[in-house]
């Protein structure tokens, strides 16, 4: 909608013109400046949804969390409640005017109020005994019947076993438990010479935390958010003090034992078909104390963000999934750029998922892909403001995603139902927003016209799992990723140094790792930190989707 023209009036001229509007004398001069000043009424009635756009991002951050069919339709009801508020509104205010003093004065019946449904409550969130896999399972015998014993009910039978039940019960304990040794001493009366007991091998020889208090204070921080302050605190109050700097020095251990590790890593990572790459916002305190210092010698080109970035590898062809972070000046393009210049020569290009912009590399090719839930946020966010073209667009789109999630395992098999059954919901919604900007239904430069604009600009890599197997329909689970990067920020706030961003990408990128190959991440660092000499032999054996066969292998030579 264009802009209206400039209006210029002065307070005699609006005061003389309502008082014409007043008596109904109205003369031909005054018909042009009332058509100009609705035009503008309107036009800023529509700059003021558009303006609002923001504010109903901020309020999904108090409110709706999520993009589901479920919020749409609340949001779609809120849209059309507000039109029919305004449309009731404008018609009492006609009826008002037009209706007797009789009429005006009559009480209105109240409309009976529809009672809202029971909400219903949810599940009890218990899980099955099964789900337990590292529980201490208790066997519980009969007080006095065994098996073979005669039943003490017919007296004629005789009992043999069922499988036992389960009744599960849940115990705590602090993280970190503190053993305090007290080995016996002996004096000779005559000679003097004093006799110590002698301590355990572990506790002589090796480093005054143990290994699984390692692995645990570090999945703590890394994967659980908690500061090491916070730990510290904890610790004082259960009467087991230890501060945060020894907890920070346990994570330290953690790392250099698992640093070989992480290295083998990211070239496993580099040599993957599909990366998936995003970066968030970081902060550490050496780095902005020391541009603070070079304030005046800083170069004008010279970046003053920090980031933490987020690449996801997919070894798609021994199905490992490689989870990997980078906390520094560079963005997730250029950290991606420093990964594929380990890849061996000789690979096809890989196919790359990301939202665009900075996390595309500047120096190596990839199949580009965009995320499809991005683009669709774009028009999720307008609802409000145009609800009847965002709900045909998220119709399409929902279809898409629907048939996602029935789409076979097999990429070449997926590939091949997202033609036939995708591209065609794909092709229609390109279309109708084609004939919204064609048809001048919507304007350009319109927050709709906007999110058309990036849907077309990004086409070809929106629709690139249409015409390559293995190609994911959006970067979700690259968000879900770098969300273990903004809990530890939101709660952390920063890292003190260069040192301590480098010892949170390895430990996250372990632990996550783990995670998304169905390792258990603790038990994985235990493992790591008692078996540092075979792992500076070779590396390789223990990564965390292959070293349990490592570990069964030192048992078997040791047996």
């Amino acid at each position: 909608m264009k802009a209206p023209t400039h209006l210029d009036f002065t307070p005699e001229q609006i005061e003389a013109l309502i008082e014409r509007l007043d008596q109904q004398a109205l003369v031909r001069e005054d018909y042009p400046v009332l058509t100009n000043l609705i035009k503008a009424i309107v036009w800023m009635n529509f700059s003021l949804q558009e303006k609002q756009l923001s504010i109903q991002r901020l309020r999904s951050i108090f409110g709706i969390k999520t993009e589901s069919a479920k919020s749409l339709a609340k949001l779609m009801a809120q849209a059309q409640a507000a039109e029919e508020e305004a449309a009731t509104a404008a018609s009492n205010q006609i009826n008002e005017q037009s209706a007797t003093p009789d009429q005006n004065n009559e009480p209105e019946e109240d409309a009976p109020k529809k009672k809202d449904p029971p909400e219903k409550k949810g599940k009890h969130g218990h899980r099955p005994a099964s789900d337990f896999t590292q529980a201490k399972i208790i066997d519980i015998t009969h007080e006095f019947l065994k098996k073979g014993s005669p039943c003490p009910s017919c007296d004629k039978g005789k009992l043999f076993n069922l499988s036992p039940g389960s009744v599960l019960r849940i115990v705590g304990q602090p993280w970190l438990q503190v053993e305090i040794y007290r080995p016996e001493r002996l004096r000779c009366s005559v000679c003097g010479k004093i006799f110590t007991a002698n301590l355990p091998s572990e506790v002589a020889t090796e480093s005054r935390a143990a290994s699984s208090a390692k692995a645990i204070v570090s999945l703590l921080k890394y994967r659980g958010g908690v500061p090491f302050y916070r730990q510290g605190q904890i610790q004082d109050i259960l009467g087991t003090p230890i501060s945060p700097s020894e907890i920070w020095e346990m994570t330290e251990d953690v790392a250099d034992a698992v640093q070989p590790v992480y290295s083998v890593m990211c070239e496993h990572a580099s040599a993957a078909e599909l990366v998936q790459n995003d970066d968030t916002k970081a902060l550490i305190l050496s780095v902005v104390k020391d541009r603070e210092e070079r304030m005046g010698t800083l170069d004008e080109d010279e970046r003053t963000g920090i980031f933490t970035t987020a690449i996801l590898a997919v070894l798609q062809n021994i199905n490992v999934k490689i989870a990997l972070f980078f906390t520094g000046i560079k963005h997730a393009g250029e950290n991606l750029d420093d990964l594929l210049n380990k890849r061996p020569k000789g690979l096809s290009v890989p196919i790359q998922q990301c939202d665009g912009g900075n996390n595309v590399p500047e120096h190596h090719d990839t199949d580009l892909s965009n995320c499809n839930a991005h683009a669709r946020r774009k028009f999720y966010e307008l609802v409000t403001t145009w609800p009847k073209i965002v709900v045909k667009i998220i119709g399409w789109y929902s279809t898409v995603f629907a048939n996602e999630k029935q789409a076979p395992s097999d990429p070449l098999l997926r590939l091949k139902w997202h033609q036939d059954h995708s591209a065609p919901a794909m092709q229609e919604m390109k279309s109708y927003c084609d004939a919204l900007i064609k048809q001048k239904e919507i304007e350009p430069n319109s927050s709709m016209g906007k999110a058309i604009a990036y849907l077309n600009k990004h086409w070809e890599e929106l629709t690139l799992f249409l015409r390559i197997p293995g190609v994911p329909l959006d970067n979700n689970a690259t968000e879900r990723l770098i969300k273990q990067s903004v809990r530890n920020r939101k709660n952390a706030y920063f890292y003190r140094n260069e040192t301590g961003a480098k010892i949170g990408d390895i430990l996250m990128s372990v632990m996550e790792t783990c995670i998304l190959n169905g390792a258990n991440p603790w038990e994985y660092l235990v493992a790591i930190q008692e078996h540092q000499k075979d792992i500076r032999k070779d590396p390789s054996l223990w990564v965390p989707w292959a070293y349990e066969t490592r570990l069964k292998e030192l048992k078997l030579q040791t047996a």
